[in-house]
């Protein structure tokens, strides 16, 4: 049975999955984002087809020119919403109750546009993601971009001690570590000297917070498939 938004999330990354794509939830107010090579497709979940989808698929077509929006399979109107979602071009899914499969009933046309800055911004968020959040899920607690490479810093600088944001690059993080550690959003790190970071007691104590059990452990063994112990601080 389908309850909530949430429950459409999983049917639809199945549907976008088979088809060869690479999907994400929660990226940059987006409910699921699916790339495959360049072509990136935003999806909107809502219940119940409603007016306030219409105004999101508007919205997100300054992201992409393909954007769906995916309901439960409506019991009357079907004929009515097609024509209104395609009238937008935009694509429309819908998800069988009784099922739970999702299947595609229209696709947008997907005039080329420019692409833009939007674009830009959610394509960096989902390529800097490991870790997936269920789309259509409110008021929660989000693993971002930027939260996970803060943690994956935590688990290295456990590891290493200090270190410079070159040596960090060195080991496979982006361009933008060094923000990251003067920045310290959260609080985790701490300047050991002039371009050299080491962990915070806070940074310390988040290691062990249950909220972030799952990248800590995903983090400590990619240290331990490059021998992060042995390389030089």
């Amino acid at each position: 049975m389908i309850k909530y938004e949430s429950d459409l999330y999983e049917p639809v990354k199945r549907l976008f999955e088979n088809n060869g794509y690479e999907v994400k939830g929660e990226i940059k107010n987006c409910d699921l984002v699916a790339l495959k090579d360049n072509e990136m497709i935003v999806c909107e979940l809502k219940k119940c087809f409603n007016l306030k989808l219409v105004y999101q698929l508007l919205d997100r077509k300054s992201i992409s020119p393909l954007v769906y929006g995916a309901t439960v399979t409506p019991k009357k109107d079907i004929r009515s919403i097609k024509k209104l979602v395609k009238a937008i071009d935009c694509g429309l899914i819908f998800v069988s109750e009784e099922t739970g499969i999702a299947e595609v009933v229209l696709n947008p046309q997907g005039a080329a546009g420019k692409k833009g800055n939007k674009t830009a911004r959610v394509k960096r968020e989902f390529e800097g993601r490991s870790f997936d959040n269920i789309g259509g899920v409110n008021k929660t607690r989000l693993m971002t971009a930027y939260k996970e490479q803060s943690i994956r810093l935590l688990c290295y600088l456990e590891i290493l001690e200090e270190a410079s944001p070159g040596a960090l690059r060195s080991l496979g993080f982006n361009k933008n570590v060094g923000n990251v550690l003067y920045q310290n959003f959260y609080g985790w790190f701490s300047r050991i000297r002039k371009g050299v970071y080491g962990l915070s007691e806070e940074g310390r104590l988040a290691l062990d917070n249950a909220e972030y059990s799952q990248q800590v452990e995903y983090f400590r063994r990619e240290m331990e498939d490059k021998n992060v112990q042995t390389i030089k601080k």
